[in-house]
C-alpha cells in the first residue's frame, strides 16, 4: 500500500512540470485570444486585406461655347484569375477565348494566349494581365468574352479603372488650360484646382499570389465624389481665330515667339489667348502663357499712357504743335530716332500732338513730355499710378509678371529715364497689362480685370458665377478719353497702321517697334505689337498681338508684322455676325475684298455670279449673306472652287456653293 502511494506522489510529481505548461499555454491561449487577438486579427486582416485610395473624377473644362476643352478619361487594365474559373469550363473554353483576345490584341496569337493563360493557371497565378489602358467601351466587349462572360468570380475577369486627363481641342489654348501636377500648377488647371479636385473614394482589395492584390467587391466602400466643371470664357470660334492667325505670322516672320489676346470690352472676358514659341526644327507650341508672364518693354503702344497722363494734367492738347526736326533728338548724347530717320534726314518737320502720335513719332511725343515734366518728373510717374497700371492685375493664373514704372527716388533713375518712358522704354508690362490700359480706353475709362471662368457647374447646375471685377472705375477725365479714341482712330486712318484700313469695319489702336538690347551695338531683336480695339465707334473687342525677335530681314515694325494679325483677327471675328456691319455691303465690290482676287477689272455683285476663286472666303461669304443669296461651303481660307460658274445667271433662290482651302 505504502509502496503504490510513493508510486502516485512521484506520478503527481513528474506530472507537475506538464501540468503547469499546461496552465501556461491556457492562458497564453487566453491572452491572446482576448487580449492581443483583436490587434494580431487587426495586422492579419491588414496583410491580406487594404484600403486602397480612389481618385476622385476631376471635372470637366469647358469653353464658353460648351466645348469640352480638358477631361478625365477613364481607361482600364485588366487582368485574369484562371484558378478560380472551374477546370472543365478552363478546358473546354479556353481555345475559344484565346482567338478573341488574339482579335482584340496584337501582342500574342491565339496558340500563345492559350499556352500563355495555361501555364499561369498551373503555376498558381492568380492576377495574370492581359491588357492595359483599354477603353470602357473595349472593357464591355471583353466582359462577354467566352469564360468571362461566366461572371466576376467564375469567368475570372479582373479590372482597375485609372483616369488620364486629356484635351479634345489638341493644343489650341493649351498653356491657358495648364495643368495640376506634382511639379507645379499651371493655367486654369491650377488656379481652380480646388474646383475641379474631387474627393477621393476607397476600396477594399485582397492580397493574391505572388504578392498581387485585387479587388474585394466590385463596388466602392467610399463612393469618389467627381470635382466640379469649370466653364471658362474661351469661345473656341474666336480662340481658333487667334491661334492661326498668330501661327501663320510667326511662321512668316519666322520669329521667336508671340502672343494674341482678345478680351470682351464690358466684361473683360478673354474669349481668345494664343500663347506659341518656337522649337529647334522651326515649328511652333503652346511654350509659355507669353501673354500672362513675359514682361517687356512694350515701346510705342506705351504712348497712349504718355499721352493720356499729359491731357489730363492740361499740359497740352491734341493741338498742341511739336517740331520733330529732322527726326533726331538728343539729350545728354543719347539719340530718340524717329522711324523715318535715316543718313540725318527724317522726321515730320513741326505736328500737333495728334499728328504726331498717328505717325509715331519718338521726337514728338518725348520733346511733348520731356519739356512740361523735366522739372517735375514725379507728377508724370503720379499720373501715371493714377491710370491703374503699376500694379499687377491679379489674375489667378500663376506667373503674372510684374509691371515696372521707374520712380525719380529710384538709385538707378537718370536724366535720360524720364523722356525714355514716354516712348515706352525703361517701363515694362504684360501683354495682358497693356491691354487691359487700350481695353479702359475702349470701356469709357472703365477697366476691368481679364477674366478667364465664367461659371462654376455641377451636374450642369451653377455653383458660382464669376463677375466682372474693376481695376479702375475711371482712368481719365471724359474729355481725355474722347481724344484719345480719336487719336486711335487716326493711327489706322492716316497713321502707322493705314495699312490695316477696311471698308468692312473701323478699327482703332496703336503700333508698337521695340528694339531689345538696345544697349548692343547694332542689336537686331525687336518686339512688334499691336494693340487697339474693334468695331472703333461702339467697341465690343480689344486685342493685343504681340511678336518676339521676328527675322530681321523679313520685317520688324509693328506695323508690318503685329497690326496685320490684329486685322485678320477683327474681320474673321466680326465677318461672323455679318447683319453687325456698318459698311452698306451692296454698295461694296468684291475686288475691294481681298488683294489676292484674280480680275483686273471691279467686279460687283448684281444678277451674274463673278469669279470668286482666289478670294478671301470668309469676307466673301460675308457679302453673299448680307445680299439673302443662299450659301454652302466646305474648308477654310481662299476660294478655290465655285458652283454656279462665274457669270452664271443667279437670284437669291439660288444656292451657291464653295469650296476653300
Amino acid at each position: 500500500m505504502k509502496d503504490k502511494k510513493n508510486i502516485l506522489n512521484r506520478a503527481y510529481l513528474a506530472a507537475t512540470p506538464f501540468f503547469v505548461v499546461a496552465l501556461l499555454v491556457l492562458g497564453k491561449l487566453f491572452f491572446i485570444q482576448y487580449q492581443e487577438g483583436p490587434s494580431l486579427r487587426a495586422q492579419a486582416q491588414r496583410e491580406v486585406i487594404k484600403e486602397v485610395n480612389i481618385k476622385a473624377e476631376r471635372g470637366n473644362i469647358y469653353s464658353y461655347d460648351g466645348k469640352l476643352m480638358a477631361t478625365t478619361m477613364p481607361v482600364y487594365d485588366i487582368y485574369m484569375d484562371p484558378v478560380t474559373v472551374d477546370p472543365n469550363a478552363f478546358n473546354e473554353l479556353l481555345p475559344q477565348l484565346a482567338q478573341k483576345l488574339a482579335e482584340q490584341f496584337n501582342a500574342k496569337n491565339a496558340r500563345q494566349w492559350e499556352n500563355y493563360l495555361r501555364i499561369k493557371r498551373d503555376k498558381g497565378s492568380r492576377y495574370v494581365p492581359l491588357a492595359e489602358d483599354i477603353s470602357y467601351n473595349q472593357l464591355q466587349l471583353i466582359k462577354g468574352f467566352p469564360i468571362f462572360n461566366l461572371g466576376r468570380f467564375k469567368g475570372g475577369l479582373i479590372f482597375e479603372q485609372k483616369n488620364y486627363r486629356k484635351m479634345p481641342l489638341g493644343k489650341i489654348a493649351e498653356r491657358t488650360i495648364g495643368y495640376d501636377q506634382l511639379k507645379g500648377r499651371t493655367g486654369i488647371e491650377g488656379a481652380f484646382s480646388n474646383y475641379l479636385t474631387g474627393k477621393d473614394g476607397l476600396r477594399l482589395k485582397q492580397k493574391v499570389s505572388n504578392n498581387n492584390w485585387k479587388p474585394v467587391t466590385d463596388h466602392y466602400e467610399i463612393e469618389p465624389e467627381n470635382g466640379l466643371d469649370v466653364v471658362t470664357t474661351i469661345d473656341t470660334k474666336i480662340q481658333d481665330v487667334v491661334h492661326h492667325e498668330l501661327l501663320r505670322a510667326l511662321e512668316r516672320f519666322e520669329a521667336d515667339h508671340g502672343c494674341a489676346v482678345v478680351m470682351e470690352v464690358k466684361t473683360g472676358a478673354i474669349r481668345g489667348i494664343a500663347n506659341l514659341g518656337r522649337t529647334g526644327q522651326g515649328t511652333y507650341f503652346e511654350k509659355r502663357n507669353y501673354a500672362v508672364w513675359e514682361s517687356t518693354e512694350p515701346g510705342s503702344t506705351f504712348k497712349l499712357a504718355s499721352v493720356i497722363v499729359a491731357l489730363e494734367d492740361g499740359m497740352v492738347d491734341t493741338n498742341t504743335r511739336v517740331d520733330t526736326e529732322k527726326g533726331l533728338f538728343t539729350i545728354y548724347n543719347k539719340k530718340v530716332k524717329d522711324s523715318n530717320y535715316k543718313n540725318g534726314e527724317g522726321g515730320y518737320g513741326e505736328v500737333s500732338l495728334k499728328r504726331a502720335f498717328e505717325v509715331s513719332s519718338n521726337v514728338g511725343i518725348v520733346k511733348l513730355i520731356y519739356d512740361r515734366y523735366r522739372q517735375q518728373p514725379d507728377k508724370f510717374v503720379d499720373r501715371l499710378y493714377t491710370l491703374g497700371i503699376h500694379k499687377p492685375l491679379g489674375l489667378p493664373i500663376k506667373g503674372e509678371g510684374l509691371p515696372k514704372i521707374p520712380q525719380p527716388s529710384d538709385r538707378n533713375w537718370s536724366g535720360i529715364t524720364l523722356p525714355w518712358m514716354a516712348f515706352g522704354y525703361q517701363v515694362s508690362f504684360t501683354p495682358l497689362q497693356v491691354l487691359a490700359l487700350y481695353n479702359a480706353v475702349a470701356n469709357d475709362g472703365r477697366m476691368v480685370k481679364p477674366r478667364f471662368i465664367e461659371e462654376i457647374k455641377q451636374h450642369g447646375r451653377t455653383i458660382k458665377r464669376h463677375e466682372t471685377e474693376i481695376v479702375n472705375p475711371s482712368i481719365c477725365s471724359r474729355q481725355t478719353l474722347i481724344k484719345v479714341q480719336d487719336m486711335l482712330k487716326g493711327v489706322v486712318e492716316n497713321g502707322t497702321a493705314q495699312n490695316i484700313r477696311t471698308p468692312l469695319l473701323e478699327l482703332a489702336g496703336k503700333t508698337g517697334t521695340c528694339q531689345q538690347n538696345y544697349w548692343k551695338e547694332a542689336s537686331r531683336d525687336y518686339q512688334a505689337s499691336f494693340a487697339g480695339y474693334f468695331p472703333a465707334d461702339n467697341p465690343k473687342y480689344s486685342c493685343i498681338v504681340v511678336i518676339n525677335k521676328p527675322n530681321y530681314t523679313r520685317g520688324y515694325y509693328g506695323s508690318t508684322v503685329a497690326a496685320p494679325v490684329f486685322k485678320a483677327i477683327a474681320q474673321n471675328i466680326y465677318l461672323d455676325t455679318p447683319a453687325e456691319l456698318e459698311v452698306p455691303p451692296e454698295n461694296l465690290a468684291l475686288s475691294d475684298l481681298t488683294t489676292d482676287q484674280p480680275n483686273t477689272e471691279p467686279v460687283r455683285l448684281d444678277k451674274k455670279l463673278p469669279n470668286l476663286k482666289g478670294m478671301n472666303g470668309s469676307e466673301v461669304i460675308s457679302l453673299l449673306e448680307n445680299q439673302g443669296y443662299k450659301i454652302k461651303v466646305k474648308g477654310n481660307g481662299k476660294v478655290l472652287w465655285q458652283y454656279p460658274a462665274a457669270g452664271s445667271v443667279i437670284n437669291t433662290a439660288t444656292l451657291i456653293e464653295l469650296k476653300l482651302g
